[in-house]
């Protein structure tokens, strides 16, 4: 007898192909039967009118610390995901060194200190995850921001032999645990003090064991085919697949997508494994901090105060950023700053500001009766550093045109949060709460670049093929019971950069390992996710 029986369902079966009416049956934790079902059930639903699909799989997001603190994932879930791919950009919550985890660009001072401890590597990590319980699936990178801190610390130095050495046999022990690969954020200290030869030397360290290389690459900007030829380049002589994280461009190279594309295509035909992933939408958020001239940030954040307390300093940054914009490194952002479009820069997540998240610098500026450069500066001084913005530099038409390609996913690049609780006072980016209901809403309602059947598949077959998670991502037969039940045109988010903390709609069942953590359009409380190591 089946635990669950969907009828007269309309079935996305994650292949892209064309819907179909028809049944899932579900037992345990697997698909018992797609299409057509015979016999009884404990229990039984008739989904008339409403979409089945695989549960969706976020493929670039960044819940490693949260979901330590928070295992219901109920931004995330809310949003259809039954599965995130996290350790990416170079941050990831192992291995650990003498400076504690690192949080990179995701740094929050209330974050780290409600942090558990008790793990130094992914099997402990992992262990600690699993021993709280998870509603999602989650499998991880090694991060090489970690990597690098955990050996070197804040190093701007090239390592020495017996540094790379040490990094390498950490980077074994990872993927012996179970991490799916290396990732970096090249534009992120310390990643960018990183040549091209140590990175190809920690990738050949994951190549026995089939490591991907994922990269959030050096450049977005007027240098991103040479950032994409060197990830390129990496994977080549790592003898690694390649994926490149939120591929879009930005200013100037806006409307170089069909370029990018076709690089990737090449790639196929000549016969290396490269893919890509796009965010969906045109605003992204990162550290405040990564604004400036790398060269700012040495020492961490306490030598950066220094710095920004120094007037001659400041003058000498804006300087910098005003001649090169985000050639200079770091947030592809600058360049809104260097064109003067303060209005499309915004507070993020803060604690001493938290009441002006959401204005732009053109606002703040005028509060504080100063340019607004100077007005980041001083409240990356009352923050100690740690603060988050939004900034507005995608189009679009790139977003789609990305989108079509067969070689590129999608993904949010938002974490896992929730409106109650210990998370309650981080006010994200609105992809953390609206995601893929505002994606399906966008691309697929509003622009129709995808047909839902196509979109669908964006984020459910191709990251589970990606990421090697060969029993997810299609409803088929055997396969893991991973799936969510909506209406189509009801999955709205709600989530805005003025109110982020706002749950998406429209998500009236959601399974996890055939486990009901969506019920009626509410969470259940159900913890029946688990940690997916890399395929042995």
């Amino acid at each position: 007898m089946l635990d669950l029986l969907i009828r007269n369902a309309c079935i996305v079966d994650g292949t892209g192909s064309p819907a179909r009416v028809g049944d899932i049956g579900v037992e345990g934790d697997h698909l018992a039967c797609v299409g057509e079902a015979t016999g009884s059930a404990r229990r039984e639903l008739d989904a008339q009118g409403q979409v089945v699909a695989p549960g969706f799989i976020d493929i670039h997001t960044h819940s490693d610390f949260t979901l330590l603190l928070d295992g219901r994932a109920a931004s995330t879930v809310y949003q259809g995901v039954t599965t995130q791919i996290n350790g990416n950009c170079g941050i990831s919550a192992f291995p650990v060194g003498p400076e504690g985890p690192y949080m990179g660009p995701l740094e929050s001072a209330r974050l780290r200190r409600a942090l558990p401890d008790g793990w130094d590597s992914a099997a402990g990590y992992f262990g600690v995850l699993e021993g709280q319980g998870l509603a999602i699936n989650s499998a991880f990178f090694t991060g090489h921001g970690a990597l690098r801190q955990a050996v070197m610390g804040q190093s701007a130095e090239a390592p020495t032999a017996a540094q790379l050495q040490t990094m390498k046999k950490l980077m074994v022990r990872q993927m012996e645990e179970g991490a799916l690969g290396l990732s970096t954020g090249l534009t992120y200290v310390p990643g960018s003090y990183a040549r091209t030869e140590e990175i190809i030397e920690l990738a050949r360290a994951s190549a026995p064991y089939g490591g991907i290389y994922a990269t959030h690459m050096r450049n977005y900007t007027a240098a991103i085919m040479e950032a994409l030829e060197e990830a390129i380049t990496i994977g080549r002589e790592g003898g690694v697949a390649v994926h490149v994280s939120h591929i879009t461009p930005c200013p100037p190279s806006t409307g170089s997508a069909p370029v990018l594309v076709e690089r990737l295509a090449r790639a196929q035909r000549e016969g290396q494994d490269v893919t890509a992933e796009t965010e969906f939408y045109a605003t992204g958020s990162t550290s405040l901090k990564s604004l400036l001239p790398p060269w700012a940030l040495v020492g961490g954040n306490p030598a950066l105060i220094g710095r920004l307390n120094q007037e001659g300093l400041r003058q000498q940054m804006w300087r910098e950023i005003e001649e090169k914009g985000s050639e200079l490194g770091g947030s592809t952002k600058t360049v809104l700053m260097q064109q003067g479009k303060w209005e499309r820069l915004w507070l993020g997540n803060s604690a001493a500001n938290h009441q002006h998240t959401g204005k732009t610098f053109a606002e703040l500026g005028r509060l504080r009766h100063a340019h607004p450069f100077w007005a980041i500066c001083d409240i990356l001084i009352e923050e100690g550093g740690v603060v988050s913005f939004y900034g507005e530099d995608k189009a679009e038409a790139d977003i789609d045109q990305l989108a079509q390609s067969p070689h590129c996913g999608l993904g949010s690049d938002g974490f896992a949060l929730a409106t109650d609780g210990i998370l309650a006072e981080e006010r994200e980016h609105p992809r953390c709460y609206g995601g893929m209901a505002y994606l399906l809403r966008t691309i697929v309602r509003q622009r129709r670049a995808l047909s839902l059947e196509q979109a669908v598949e964006k984020i459910t077959y191709f990251p589970a093929r990606r990421m090697g998670l060969s029993d997810r991502g299609l409803l088929r037969t055997g396969l893991r019971a991973d799936l969510v039940l909506f209406d189509p045109e009801r999955l709205q988010d709600r989530a805005t950069i003025d109110q982020p903390c706002a749950y998406s709609e429209g998500v009236w069942l959601s399974l996890v390992n055939g486990v009901p953590v969506v019920e009626e359009g509410r969470l259940t409380g159900a913890r029946p996710g688990r940690v997916l190591r890399r395929a042995q």
